[in-house]
């Protein structure tokens, strides 16, 4: 394993909670700590949880939807999906597989698979998975936060 500052290179796959790291894709304790706060805001139906891990000026690129930018449009779409979701008693869940992953000093970029479940009010678990891009962005707090988020479905087998 080598280490450099906050990233280490792994040579097997590393899971933790609702994060799973491909072989070769380096731990980054703050890129990883926002996927587990995506988690954590999905299980709690909280859309400004997830509004949060996005910059002000964020991109938001959801397929069939028009290009949305900033955290307030963001926090809107999160809010109508949670807001469905609980009118039914469903439960969410959300975890990623990130396969591979670039860190420069304020920039980074994650590409991955994520899964999707939905549990409905009889505990039935309807999973669905996509693939992703994001670019994160270094804040001033020396936090990191989703610059631009980009996903779509891969074909159901």
């Amino acid at each position: 394993m080598v280490l450099v500052g906050a990233v280490s290179a792994q040579t097997t796959p590393v899971a933790a909670g609702n994060l799973t790291l491909d072989a070769g894709v380096a731990v980054h304790k703050g890129l990883d700590d926002v996927y587990r706060q995506f988690g954590e805001a999905y299980k709690k139906l909280d859309p400004a949880m997830v509004a949060g891990l996005y910059t002000d000026s964020a991109a938001y690129l959801a397929p069939g939807m028009e290009l949305m930018t900033g955290r307030q449009s963001i926090n809107g779409t999160f809010k109508n999906f949670f807001d469905s979701n609980r009118a039914r008693n469903w439960t969410v869940e959300i975890s990623f597989r990130i396969v591979q992953r670039e860190v420069d000093t304020k920039l980074a970029y994650d590409v991955g698979i994520y899964t999707l479940t939905i549990i409905d009010q009889n505990g039935r678990r309807q999973p669905v998975s996509g693939k992703f891009a994001v670019i994160a962005k270094l804040q001033p707090d020396n936090t990191w936060r989703f610059q631009v988020d980009a996903y779509n479905d891969v074909p159901q087998r």
